[in-house]
């Protein structure tokens, strides 16, 4: 069992450092990308937007795989990645990119929650802040290999080039993932599932199913509260990443093969906070060390416009906030999967989708406030969203009580 699961584990941090890398690539690179479309930075965060804003998908097919299984969703959804990433190389103008975008987008909020909510499935709550951090050291790893390499492609090449890989790695990554074991408990009441709900939903108002999709039973209030911040932290943070690429360019004259580099200095930070969190977050307690994470990110937040006094001290900036957000965003993964375990599916979809639409607020505030403000522009807002995530931690949330 302890085989299986190590090999379940390394297989999706694979499959997760591809849909990393691909989600993360815009971040230091969206002005180079712009370049090469022929477009400007704020139609590029547009675009970003976009691709963020498919994340409203999320629920419905954590919904969908609650009932049909995860893994098939899961091996879908890196076909609809690795498509949309070469679809995005091939395009030459605005509309054909803004539809890779899309599927791209669908295919990334298609992953992520349903490989948490497998996993969640197979791992006891006790130890599901080490799993699932496991899992999520993906996201650095994105950064110290996956964004440095295409650093690199792009000075090499073109900016196509890391697309063609990512898209490419992204559909083998499909037929690997058919060798992951299915999920007992769905395949065996799958059939039966679908049969009894159909002649129910047909008979129910299109209201009514609204309703009944977000009832979230009698932890209704803390697990809301939980989606929202997942919402407000990923905004708090986006709002600034999305366009450090652009201000360290403009401020400082780095190219593609330096952004590359202080990528992986971002990705050895995150590869910090996701190791913290599988060692230490089980014992310290989910809700307790998302609480700490967004506190951090509130003292980034703070100090973030006084660094901007040379190159490295903007990097360090940048590097304290995301330090406590990559903390707080893998700690919740956790304190989330138990909010309503039995839609654990649709709960993760429904963070993912609150993530996805900070993201996409994100790719609208970041951009224009920086050209009209600079650095100072992006400050207040992220703070204001951090504090307000605080403040749901604090009075609203609660971490339920479960044995093993």
């Amino acid at each position: 069992m302890i085989k299986r699961l190590r090999y379940i584990l390394i297989l999706s941090v694979m499959a997760k450092f591809l849909v990393d890398t691909a989600t993360q690539i815009f971040n230091p690179f969206l002005v180079i990308i712009g370049s090469g479309l022929g477009i400007s930075v704020v139609a590029m965060g547009r675009l970003v937007a976009l691709r963020s804003l498919m994340g409203v998908a999320a629920p419905l097919l954590g919904s969908l795989a609650d009932r049909i299984g995860y893994r098939l969703v899961m091996r879908i959804a890196l076909v609809l990645t690795g498509s949309g990433m070469i679809l995005g190389a091939l395009s030459g103008n605005y509309i054909v990119f803004g539809v890779s975008m899309a599927i791209g987008g669908i295919g990334a909020i298609g992953f992520t929650p349903n490989l948490h909510a497998y996993l969640s499935s197979r791992l006891p709550y006790a130890k599901r802040a080490m799993g699932l951090g496991i899992v999520e050291y993906s996201w650095a790893l994105a950064g110290i290999v996956g964004l440095f390499a295409a650093g690199m492609l792009i000075d090499a090449f073109t900016w196509k080039t890391p697309f063609y890989i990512l898209g490419g790695g992204l559909i083998l990554m499909a037929l690997f993932f058919g060798l992951l074991p299915c999920e007992k408990a769905e395949t065996e009441q799958t059939a039966e599932r679908v049969i009894k709900g159909k002649s129910k939903q047909e008979r129910r108002s299109l209201y009514r199913q609204i309703l009944l999709f977000l009832d979230l039973g009698a932890n209704a209030k803390s697990a809301w509260a939980d989606i929202l911040v997942s919402g407000l932290v990923m905004f708090a943070m986006m709002n600034v990443i999305i366009i450090h690429g652009g201000w360290l360019e403009a401020e400082y004259g780095t190219g593609p093969a330096t952004l590359g580099l202080i990528s992986l200095i971002f990705g050895i930070s995150d590869l910090s906070a996701s190791m913290t969190v599988s060692l230490f977050v089980d014992r310290i307690g989910k809700r307790r060390s998302v609480i700490i994470g967004v506190l951090i990110m509130l003292f980034g937040f703070i100090s973030f416009p006084f660094l901007n006094r040379g190159l490295i001290p903007a990097v360090i900036s940048i590097v304290i906030p995301r330090i406590g957000f990559e903390f707080a965003i893998v700690s919740n993964f956790s304190l989330l999967s138990e909010q309503v375990p039995e839609n654990r599916g649709k709960i993760l979809g429904l963070g993912t989708t609150f993530a996805f639409v900070g993201t996409s607020l994100a790719g609208l505030t970041g951009p224009a406030a920086f050209l009209k403000h600079g650095v100072w522009g992006l400050s207040p807002v992220s703070l204001a969203a951090t504090t307000v995530a605080l403040l749901l931690l604090a009075f609203l949330i609660r971490e339920r009580s479960v044995q093993g």
